[in-house]
């Protein structure tokens, strides 16, 4: 799930599974064996990320290892599957080669439980002194798992990339309302700058220099802007 947002054009929202059944899955499931054939891959877990375009499946990456996301994701394919994912099946490969037979060849359809990871993103930016947002994610009733590096004293920029994301969430239901009640909710924290507490930034003049006060003459008005910053405030200076 990429968006527009921030003046960047392709900002991750999230990664919705897609049911092995779907249309977009007929043509992209056999399309992507066919590159791992072509590369030789024939064992192991791959990360393949291909785009639909108007002229169908376009190859973007194709590597022969598992999802990254440092494993967030496997809780949700457990959810989805109903008790195995990538690292299940390369481990069975190895130690429980009848498990691993067992395994169908593709994902269930429907899926045991509807779920999607949900990248957040800031629309605010700042040094952060509290994260009370992160604290309500994980009252919700989808909840399984957050990932942020965000913390107190943390700086926050607008989100234009993966790299300026400020975390991520899985969300698994048996409930699809729930699940996507929970994601509005989400992205309602994210719109309504509700995530995060940023510290106070407060602009202080530091010379007179700034004011122009040479330029300004010896006028009524000049003056007394000199003496209340001079006097009155000498933290300002």
């Amino acid at each position: 799930d990429k968006r527009p947002v921030n003046g960047a054009q392709f900002v991750y929202f999230g990664c919705v599974p897609v049911d092995p059944k779907s249309p977009e899955a007929r043509i992209v499931i056999p399309y992507v064996r066919g590159v791992l054939d072509a590369l030789g891959v024939l064992n192991g877990p791959s990360h393949g990320e291909v785009m639909m375009t108007a002229d169908g499946p376009c190859l973007v990456e194709m590597n022969c290892r598992a999802h990254g996301g440092d494993g967030n994701w496997r809780p949700l394919c457990l959810g989805l599957t109903g008790g195995y994912s990538q690292v299940e099946a390369t481990v069975d490969a190895y130690l429980e080669k009848k498990s691993f037979f067992d395994l169908p060849d593709k994902p269930p359809s429907p899926f045991k439980a509807a779920g999607q990871e949900v990248i957040m993103v800031s629309y605010s930016k700042g040094t952060v002194i509290s994260t009370p947002g992160f604290d309500v994610i994980q009252q919700l009733q989808s909840f399984v798992y957050l990932e942020t590096g965000v913390r107190k004293g943390s700086k926050v920029e607008h989100t234009v990339d993966l790299f300026t994301c400020i975390g991520s969430t899985i969300l698994m239901h048996e409930d699809k309302d729930i699940l996507m009640k929970d994601v509005n909710f989400i992205r309602q924290l994210e719109e309504r700058n509700e995530l995060f507490e940023y510290e106070q930034e407060v602009s202080l003049l530091k010379s007179f220099s700034k004011l122009n006060l040479k330029e300004m003459g010896d006028n009524h008005e000049a003056q007394q802007h000199r003496r209340h910053f001079s006097s009155d405030r000498p933290d300002m200076f």
